[in-house]
């Protein structure tokens, strides 16, 4: 893992010393600028002579990633391209002549409807019945019919809202993923007898422990420098991209990053379960689980509506048939198209996604919201009052246009002029 840090001109890199040397690494850069755009690199601190190792990925169950989601949602995408690939074929048995192309709609059938066959299934054991179940009724009493290219036309565009259900989840779950990640892995503890720095997974960090942070380095938890002077990014917190200077017996927050030149010495207040970055990622967990009016409403017509749709088209299947065999395929076909248009799969799956991917968006961005609710209570919002640098403005100031205005002063005259007020001042502006 590489953690370069601009301010300070450094650059933290995690790697297995066995493997590859700190050396190597800096041979390597090296290598990439070998013509004065870069000097030297120097090596400010050796793990390995430091004995600074970290602990094994073992000792993180919690941030254990799995990696199963990404193929899963490749095979979901494959499985549409081929369901589509063969519903377009199906689709050419109108022109005449070529009605044997409905055959084609077997084969799109087949790859797109085993996902949504496989989530029914579950649905069933659970005795409940959902859009899944739905759909795989409609395409299955399709194909009964003969009716191969409706029964495609119903597999393939469900199995494309899957897909988009499926990258929306993903989304959202991705930007969950990347505020978790503000909380950090390790911390270097200060043994309180030989003083010497022991590399300890974050959530075993005692209250009242020293940590060093040295440059580039997350701060574990909220404490109080009681050593050193440095430069802490506080962004990810706060939103302010101003680096905020810390000195003996200012406070810190767990999750911010030391960019200054100096190692600070910090003692813990909290554990880093308390800490402040923790406290953000279960603001949004539980701003997730606060179910807003809309999607309560949603969920208790789904319950009844649905129901009532299978019952209506369970009679329009069944009951024509005692008229004869000619009106019982026409009414059947119609009871299937009613399972399909009347499916609420777009109320019950659209909404908790588009709350959830909003959620954890604007979190993302260091914003929280309380809950789906307060999300929707947003839309009615028509004045918003903003405060401070970091939110509109990011706090970095340039000059953007210079006119000399008097024959009294040349523009270079008037540039070397602003560039001594500049050279000693301490000001913002300057």
């Amino acid at each position: 893992a590489v953690y370069p840090s601009v301010p300070s001109e450094t650059v933290k890199v995690e790697h297995d010393p066995k493997l590859v040397s700190v050396q190597n690494i800096c041979d390597m850069f090296q290598n990439y600028y070998t013509h004065g755009e870069l000097p030297t690199p120097q090596i400010h601190i050796d793990g390995a002579d430091a004995n600074l190792y970290l602990p094994l990925q073992e000792d993180y169950p919690e941030n254990k990633v799995s990696h199963g989601e990404e193929p899963s949602l490749l095979k979901i995408h494959a499985n549409v391209w081929l369901s589509g690939i063969f519903w377009v074929l199906s689709m050419l048995s109108f022109i005449d002549g070529m009605d044997w192309f409905k055959y084609f709609g077997l084969a799109s059938v087949l790859f797109g409807l085993p996902p949504i066959a496989i989530k029914a299934f579950r649905t069933l054991r659970r005795y409940q019945f959902d859009a899944n179940c739905m759909m795989v009724t409609a395409a299955l009493g399709a194909l009964a019919l003969g009716e191969y290219d409706e029964a495609a036309s119903v597999a393939f565009l469900f199995a494309v809202s899957e897909f988009l259900e499926a990258r929306a989840t993903m989304k959202a779950r991705k930007a969950l993923e990347e505020i978790c990640a503000l909380r950090p892995d390790h911390a270097n503890v200060i043994h309180p007898v030989t003083k010497e720095i022991v590399v300890v997974p974050a959530d075993r960090v005692p209250l009242g422990s020293l940590i060093s942070v040295r440059t580039g380095d997350k701060i574990a938890a909220d404490g109080k420098v009681v050593e050193g002077s440095s430069a802490v990014d506080e962004s990810s917190l706060t939103g302010e991209s101003r680096p905020v200077p810390k000195a003996v017996g200012d406070t810190v927050s767990g999750g911010t990053i030391n960019i200054g030149q100096t190692q600070l010495v910090v003692k813990t207040t909290t554990t880093v379960e308390d800490s402040a970055v923790s406290r953000l990622i279960r603001l949004v967990e539980e701003a997730q689980s606060n179910r807003s009016p809309t999607e309560k409403m949603i969920d208790a017509f789904a319950r009844s509506y649905t129901p009532t749709v299978m019952t209506m088209a369970t009679l329009m299947c069944t009951i024509p048939w005692l008229f004869g065999a000619e009106i019982g395929r026409y009414w059947t076909l119609n009871g299937l198209i009613i399972i399909v248009i009347a499916c609420p799969c777009a109320l019950t799956i659209s909404t908790p996604v588009t709350y959830a991917a909003g959620l954890a968006a604007t979190a993302q961005r260091g914003i929280i919201i309380k809950g789906g609710s307060k999300l929707e209570a947003m839309g009615s919002v028509d004045r918003i009052v903003f405060d401070k640098t970091g939110t509109l403005t990011k706090g970095s100031f340039s000059v953007t246009h210079l006119e000399a205005t008097s024959d009294s002063k040349t523009r270079q005259e008037m540039l070397e002029l602003l560039a001594l007020m500049q050279e000693r001042s301490s000001h913002p502006l300057s």
